[in-house]
């Protein structure tokens, strides 16, 4: 199979808000969520989404663990980075979703948080895919303009973000990384981590798995985020933002390693 590489794209001129960090056994994206205003925070969510993946990088080393205390325990170092300056008892401190996958042995380990996804294709070309969805399933709520993006109140927010019945994000509470939907994927011969500026092609324009992970392996991880682009662009009706942060990484599973991007 082929090693189609990573790339990361922003949706507008603003910086870059999500992350891919590529390692020997190891792979991760991370999709920072948009800055609410008084989020009690003096970081950006570049800032967030680069301290929490350097930290990952830290506490995959050594033995294997769990991934979910490797998110935990990377979630109480950027606490401890910022704790000093910032209110992280604020209902919308910086946070990211996240999608991280491991080799280990004969097998892979994913771990995904918020709405990243992971997709693993087989030796015999079926593809599965691995998300969580239960962002989706949380009520709505009247969207208000909030520095000029149209989203969720911030009291809405907190009703529902890292809370029973609502959805789950890396931010400043450790505990959160046990809520997120872990398992081990066995004979996969590729792989492909995705944020949420690329799962709209599956979830709004009518693009299938399987099709992706053929156009990445043939044409590329580019090809993903040239093909977002041109459907946001013809888009009659886009979403709040047409262009979102879109980031892929396609890789392949061959000896219990990835091959070198």
């Amino acid at each position: 199979m082929i090693v189609a590489g990573a790339e990361s794209r922003p949706g507008s001129a603003a910086p870059n808000e999500d992350l891919l960090l590529v390692a020997d056994a190891w792979a991760l994206v991370l999709d920072g969520i948009t800055r609410y205003p008084d989020d009690g925070c003096v970081h950006d969510v570049p800032w967030y989404t680069a301290a929490l993946a350097e930290a990952v990088a830290v506490h995959m080393s050594g033995p294997p663990r769990p991934l979910t205390e490797v998110l935990t325990a990377a979630i109480e170092a950027v606490n401890a980075r910022h704790a000093p300056t910032c209110d992280l008892a604020n209902p919308v401190t910086p946070g990211a979703t996240a999608a991280l996958v491991r080799s280990r042995g004969d097998a892979l380990d994913w771990l995904v948080l918020g709405d990243c996804a992971i997709t693993f294709r087989d030796r015999d070309g079926k593809c599965r895919t691995e998300t969580d969805d239960r962002l989706a399933a949380v009520p709505s709520a009247p969207a208000a303009d909030l520095a000029g993006v149209r989203r969720w109140p911030v009291d809405h927010v907190a009703r529902f973000r890292n809370r029973d019945g609502g959805f789950w994000v890396a931010a400043a509470d450790p505990a959160v990384a046990s809520m997120a939907r872990t398992g081990t994927a066995e004979d996969v011969a590729d792989l492909l981590l995705c944020t949420d500026g690329l799962t709209r092609l599956v979830e709004r324009y009518g693009r299938t798995w399987p099709d992706l992970m053929s156009l990445a392996a043939d044409r590329g991880a580019g090809a993903l985020l040239d093909l977002v682009r041109d459907c946001e662009d013809r888009d009659p009706s886009p979403p709040t933002k047409r262009h979102d942060d879109a980031t892929a990484v396609l890789l392949r599973f061959a000896d219990h390693r990835f091959a070198s991007l």
